[in-house]
């Protein structure tokens, strides 16, 4: 198998089972009513099965029982010695149990495999509702479940795990395979619900389903059921790079675009990994492209936060009082700042020893929204990922991010000039400061990513509570009173995009880190605020449940593969 990073892999060659995620739900069940034959044959399935979805490109997603855990553990660093890479087994563990190191090891764990984890519940039903966190998130993630095993329906009836988690799989549709063969709570599904062998939708009728849930011949199961699997159509698209493939999307803000930049160097700091080799997309707008272009040139988030602590005064100057009063003065009839001032800057951080660097030389895709001033049509400068997608191949990383972030009013529209003509941008805040919506059609419809395999890290710039109440009789004097129209359009714009790919991806697939501020705390043009700003991204970045998702699902260890350049 080809490595070409630490745990990066490039082109897969085709396998049986090539990115297919199958979730193994169950466990030995207890001791009592159950012989020791009997339990060993769940735990030889567990390692015959793991080895066969390993060996023919699958994944392995499982709910961190500690019956079968060492057992998946074991095969998949025999997998890895063998050349295999590392996030072929994804344990999934609430942060109700992981809080716990002394009974769920996970630092160990994320030697061997990916270890994701679970918001946790509180309250008096915190157990049952963090497992349904949990299980809600284990079937956003996988294509097929196999059953084995569980606690005995009888003992915990309407609370075992296999019926709960079987359900779940069938409600969304997932081939299903049920072996209640084997005892445990499996077995006593069958018994009882003979009917849900109707409902598996795993390519056999219901005689073979039938046979499959009431034999106990361990060696052959395992090869059954990985044959049967390679027979569907378990994944749609180009999934065959890796089990998720990660969306980095960077609100606008002008200079709290220091809030991200902190949280960003704070996860790096904390895990020792650059978020460029990470992401398999970098999308950002304004300020959130200014640090998209510098992460995908390599600069890391420190870098970043020191340009806004050490540029951002030149960028946007702080006056005496009579400087600031010409200044709001001019600005009702000209833009407020110089661009060629942001733009030598941007050349300055982008540009190492004064040798110009494109968008094609990024080490990460990006997607950059701007607005065609001229066409009157929202634009997205590209890295070329795409033959059909190569115009920007060429264009100057300072320039576009110029482009991005030349708001209205503040600065004049960027003239940028590609192979054919000279075009003139204006901030792509106007239609997607939160770009996370535009990276998630990017990956769907260019790069034929499954929806269903996408993950979405989206990092704001600060917000603030924002209502029109007060605008709900108003005429045009009370909407243009401190702007409110233009917060309500933008405040709407921003809002429903967020909503909207949190819905599309799913909500376990789409983590949101921003912080409320009290209304007038923070300006997108005062330097006097920057120290503030990062304090505030810091402390969001180390919140418990973010940073143990980031750390899981986003800079886990497991680099993204290169992309390839087009034209």
């Amino acid at each position: 198998m080809a490595m070409n990073r630490e745990g990066a892999h490039s082109s897969l060659p085709p396998t049986p089972l090539g990115g297919a995620r199958i979730w193994l739900s169950g466990a030995v069940p207890e001791t009592e009513g159950i012989t020791e034959a009997q339990g060993a044959a769940i735990r030889d399935f567990v390692r015959r099965f793991a080895r066969r979805v390993f060996e023919r490109g699958g994944y392995i997603v499982h709910g961190s029982h500690p019956s079968f855990t060492p057992i998946l553990l074991e095969e998949a660093a025999l997998h890895q010695q063998q050349g295999g890479h590392k996030d072929r087994l994804i344990l999934a563990v609430s942060r109700l149990w992981s809080n716990d190191q002394t009974k769920v090891p996970i630092d160990e764990w994320r030697r061997t495999a990916l270890v994701y984890e679970t918001p946790k519940a509180e309250g008096e039903r915190a157990r049952d509702e963090s497992l349904a966190i949990l299980r809600k998130w284990m079937v956003s993630r996988s294509d097929a479940i196999v059953v084995i095993g569980g606690k005995w329906w009888q003992a915990v009836s309407g609370r075992s795990g296999v019926p709960l988690e079987l359900g779940h799989a069938i409600e969304r549709g997932l081939p299903c395979f049920l072996l209640g063969g084997l005892v445990g709570a499996a077995q006593d599904f069958v018994k009882q619900h003979p009917e849900v062998l109707g409902h598996l939708k795993n390519g056999l009728n219901e005689e073979a389903n039938r046979e499959f849930a009431t034999r106990d011949d361990v060696g052959s199961l395992a090869e059954e059921i990985c044959t049967q699997l390679e027979r569907l159509p378990l994944v749609r698209g180009n999934a065959s790079e890796g089990v998720s493939f990660r969306i980095l999307a960077l609100d606008g803000g002008g200079l709290k675009g220091a809030f991200t930049a902190a949280a960003i160097a704070t996860w790096e700091k904390h895990t020792g990994l650059k978020a460029v080799d990470h992401f398999d997309l970098i999308a950002g707008t304004s300020t959130g492209g200014i640090l998209a272009i510098g992460l995908g040139l390599g600069l890391s988030g420190q870098q970043m936060l020191n340009f806004y602590r050490n540029r951002g005064p030149v960028i946007f100057p702080i006056t005496r009082l009579r400087s600031r009063l010409r200044r709001n003065v001019q600005h009702i009839f000209r833009p407020k700042y110089a661009q060629e001032v942001l733009l030598r800057e941007l050349e300055s951080a982008f540009y190492a020893g004064n040798k110009t660097v494109h968008l094609k030389q990024s080490r990460c895709r990006l997607v950059i929204p701007t607005y065609h001033s001229v066409a009157g049509a929202s634009h997205q400068f590209r890295t070329p990922h795409h033959p059909d997608l190569t115009a920007d191949a060429q264009t100057e990383a300072a320039h576009a991010a110029l482009a991005t972030a030349a708001a209205p009013t503040f600065f004049s529209a960027a003239k940028i000039a590609n192979m054919v003509a000279e075009s003139s941008y204006f901030d792509g805040g106007v239609w997607a400061n939160s770009p996370g919506m535009a990276a998630i059609i990017e990956a769907v419809c260019f790069l034929r990513i499954p929806l269903e395999r996408i993950d979405v890290l989206s990092v704001g710039t600060t917000e603030e509570p924002f209502t029109t109440r007060w605008q709900t009789r108003s005429g045009i004097l009370g909407w243009l009173w401190k702007k409110r129209i233009i917060e309500l359009l933008m405040n709407v714009q921003q809002e429903s995009s967020l909503r909207l790919a949190r819905h599309l991806v799913g909500d376990p697939k789409f983590l949101r880190v921003n912080a409320m501020t009290a209304p007038g705390s923070y300006s997108l043009d005062s330097p006097k605020e920057i120290g503030e700003l990062a304090d505030l991204g810091n402390r969001a970045a180390l919140v418990p449940d973010v940073l143990g998702q980031v750390k899981s699902r986003f800079l886990n260890g497991v680099s993204v593969a290169p992309w390839e350049r087009f034209g």
